[in-house]
């Protein structure tokens, strides 16, 4: 996804200044013809940027791949320069759904100018994935759970929060603030085994669903995300 203009990973320095590889989360619309972009960069994490007359420009929008030049200082930058860094992915139906849930779910969990090393890499072979034939809602649990690991809340799946191992019989409640700990009922153990394991059972992918919504809920707060609403209307 590079063109000869801007390097992966590194940052380029032009008449404008550096020229550095991101992606669109999310924008909105700023006084009369300017945008407000979040980012997601290598070197920054999330950022924003201000975009004048952003509302004209057709590269400003998800799921293609940029190089920009900031400027400015303060919480939002000014975005001084844009082009194309090569073609996006192609997304389409549930799969373009499920790129709104990752772009909406990075600008809620990340803060800005927090640097996140290999997250941009976890994110662009996210967006590869979700062209292929693999169900999407396994490439979606993938991304959270790696996710969460990444921002250094991740957790066992084959033991509890006590350091026990799984009984593929029992039952387990997550507990944001300790993991997961038995339970008169919740989440089947077999299932978290088959999860720990990679095995994207059935009960696995069922199981997975749950814990997820468990494990986002307390760095997501109340309210809801709009991405998940676009699922439901496109059943």
């Amino acid at each position: 996804m590079t063109n000869a203009r801007c390097i992966r990973w590194d940052t380029v320095v032009t008449a404008r200044g550096e020229l550095q590889h991101g992606w669109i989360l999310h924008s909105r619309s700023f006084r009369n013809t300017s945008l407000v972009i979040e980012l997601l960069t290598e070197s920054r994490g999330r950022c924003g940027a201000v975009a004048r007359a952003g509302r004209r420009n057709r590269l400003l929008q998800p799921f293609r791949p940029l190089c920009f030049a900031l400027g400015g200082r303060g919480e939002l930058a000014r975005l001084d320069h844009i082009e194309a860094d090569g073609p996006g992915p192609a997304l389409h139906g549930r799969g373009l759904y499920c790129g709104f849930y990752l772009n909406e779910l990075l600008t809620r969990m990340l803060h800005r100018e927090d640097p996140q090393p290999g997250l941009l890499d976890l994110y662009e072979q996210t967006l590869t994935s979700l062209q292929r034939d693999t169900a999407h809602d396994i490439v979606l649990r993938r991304f959270e759970m790696a996710l969460l690991e990444q921002l250094g809340y991740g957790f066992p799946l084959d033991r509890d929060a006590q350091g026990a191992s799984l009984d593929p019989r029992g039952r387990y409640h997550f507990y944001p603030e300790q993991g997961l700990l038995p339970a008169g009922n919740g989440l089947d153990g077999q299932a978290l085994l088959e999860l720990a394991a990679g095995e994207w059972t059935e009960r696995a992918r069922h199981g997975a669903r749950a814990l997820m919504r468990s494990a986002l809920a307390p760095h997501l707060g109340e309210r809801p995300l709009k991405s998940r609403s676009l699922f439901r209307r496109g059943d």
